[in-house]
């Protein structure tokens, strides 16, 4: 039994690869076979249209944008900072860098010099980043609590009295009582940021020290109580300002995509009615075992 296996194994590897290299190569053609209307479908049924067209946005407001840097003036200490940036010291990484992105020498001037552009546009949008983080603090900061939520109130205050009195633990009451998923984790939950809890249980959490026990109070249709473990804060410091600097220039310069979401999903539904009118539709993104995308 032992030599058979010895002796089988390796043609099965064999036959994997072989199986996994003819598949790849029936990729590559037929990526290579489509059309820009099917590649754009492809876009579409894989989820990956709307980060494409943000992409494909931000480079246009940064290169039409009038209040930034001359392109050929910034030309040089782009591309220094490009490759400072990308550890390409020499002329050759900088020619293997542009092969395995696709690009040509120019397309790779054209990236250094959007970067720069680009960070002088986000500098000019950044302004009152710290009033920003108040906003987003229920977002930044993270807690990890313990729940219990009963439907009998007179059984949420026996509870309550007999977890303070350390007649029973809070993780024991919550996995014998508690109605949520959290009686699985003994009433552990998170750690999660302060939007997501109910309201009325966030609002306890905010000011809550580590340790207290907190209710009973009703939250939805619970009588509920609530322990505050440990608090995660956010703090506002360069990766935090950097974040948001980042999440407020991508809101400004794309705003809402579903304009142009939905007239690209228009005009690719009028070409594929065409298409398949004149019987020249292909099935795309097919099972793997098929040569056709």
């Amino acid at each position: 039994m032992s030599t058979a296996m010895t002796t089988a194994t390796p043609t099965a590897i064999t036959s994997t690869t072989e199986q996994s290299n003819q598949g790849a190569e029936s990729v590559f053609t037929a990526l290579q076979d489509a059309s820009n209307l099917e590649l754009i479908a492809l876009l579409f049924r894989f989820g990956l249209v709307e980060p494409f067209l943000r992409q494909l946005k931000e480079r246009a407001v940064v290169f039409e944008h009038n209040n930034l840097s001359d392109p050929n003036q910034v030309a040089e200490p782009a591309m220094k900072e490009y490759c400072s940036k990308h550890g390409l010291s020499n002329e050759q990484e900088r020619q293997q860098w542009c092969l395995k992105h696709g690009m040509s020498q120019a397309d790779l001037l054209s990236e250094a010099i959007h970067d720069w552009r680009r960070t002088e546009l986000r500098e000019q949008s950044s302004s009152n980043i710290e009033s920003l983080y108040l906003r987003y603090k229920d977002n930044l900061d993270r807690v990890l609590y313990s729940l219990i939520r009963v439907d009998d109130p007179g059984l949420c205050r026996e509870l309550f009295y007999a977890i303070e009195a350390g007649e029973i633990s809070f993780g024991e009451a919550a996995r014998l009582h508690s109605r949520g998923p959290e009686a699985k984790t003994q009433g552990i939950v998170g750690p999660v940021d302060l939007t997501t809890p109910h309201p009325e249980i966030a609002g306890r959490l905010r000011t809550a020290q580590a340790g207290q026990l907190i209710g009973p109070f009703e939250a939805a249709e619970w009588h509920t109580l609530l322990r505050l473990e440990y608090r995660f804060d956010s703090v506002y410091d360069a990766h935090t300002q950097n974040f948001l600097e980042e999440m407020n220039f991508k809101s400004r310069i794309c705003g809402d995509l579903k304009t142009e979401l939905q007239q690209l999903s228009s005009w690719l539904q009028g070409q594929f009615r065409d298409a398949t009118h004149n019987g020249e539709c292909r099935c795309l993104a097919r099972s793997s075992t098929t040569t056709g995308l």
